[in-house]
């Protein structure tokens, strides 16, 4: 009961820190450590709760998948065009997340590490209040620009979403539009790494310590509570409060680093 009460509480926070730019990677280390559930090599709880949150986006942007879909069957040079910068951001993750994998998991058993990222992400957020609004739309040179705040943000507790919509900022793209581009854009990256994840979990068998109803309770809250994240950023985004999430991970890195240091 008590490793079931744990799962739950990493998939709230999976589902709320995975859309809000304050870190999904960084809060999972952070939690797991102060929660004494430890970090597995092969991560299959944070990847269930990862593909929880991809249904979720799926579900968000239903209505908008559906119109992109028909209009790439239609030939529609602005849906084509759409897809293909989706798969532009892509790129950057995928060519660091094979070329520093090894590098990349080290990070996930450092929670003093994790802090002074996090501390990054709530300067980078603040910063970023103060770049000049605009109403330009994604084009290839941004795509690719913000595909690379994607890969930097690999590293646990710096913020996808942050990252990418953040930049986005700076380059003076529409707040909807911004993060519509890095809700989808994240979409290719989760879905193959949870593919990739259950071919090592049929293969190797389930090495995070819970048993299968645990991880699917995971991923159904994980994946509703994701659901709720999205419609609030999206909300906050457009209201110009995205700033405020730069002061709660400058204040949690900053809190975390203290009590991993002194305490």
């Amino acid at each position: 009961m008590e490793n079931l009460f744990k799962v739950i509480l990493l998939a709230v926070i999976q589902g709320v820190t995975e859309f809000l730019p304050v870190s999904s990677s960084g809060h999972l280390v952070l939690s797991k450590h102060f929660l004494g559930l430890e970090a597995t090599s092969g991560a299959t709880l944070e990847i269930v709760l990862h593909a929880g949150t991809l249904v979720s986006i799926l579900v968000f942007y239903s209505k908008h998948l559906l119109e992109i879909i028909a209009g790439v069957f239609r030939g529609e040079k602005s849906a084509i065009n759409f897809v293909l910068l989706i798969l532009l951001g892509c790129i950057p993750a995928i060519i660091v997340g094979f070329t520093v994998k090894h590098q990349l998991e080290g990070a996930f058993t450092h929670p003093r590490f994790v802090s002074c990222t996090l501390i990054a992400t709530g300067l980078f957020l603040i910063a970023s209040h103060f770049a000049k609004p605009g109403e330009k739309r994604v084009g290839w040179v941004s795509g690719l620009i913000i595909g690379l705040a994607q890969a930097v943000a690999m590293l646990p507790g710096i913020s996808r979403s942050g990252s990418t919509i953040g930049m986005s900022r700076f380059l003076g793209i529409e707040p909807k539009e911004a993060a519509e581009y890095s809700f989808l854009m994240s979409a290719p990256l989760l879905a193959g790494v949870s593919l990739l994840a259950m071919l090592d979990l049929f293969k190797n068998g389930n090495t995070s310590g819970t048993t299968s109803w645990e991880l699917i309770l995971g991923f159904i809250v994980s994946g509703v509570v994701g659901y709720f994240s999205i419609r609030w950023l999206v909300s906050l985004l457009q209201r110009g409060r995205f700033w405020y999430f730069g002061v709660y991970c400058l204040a949690v890195g900053i809190g975390t680093f203290c009590l991993l240091s002194f305490a």
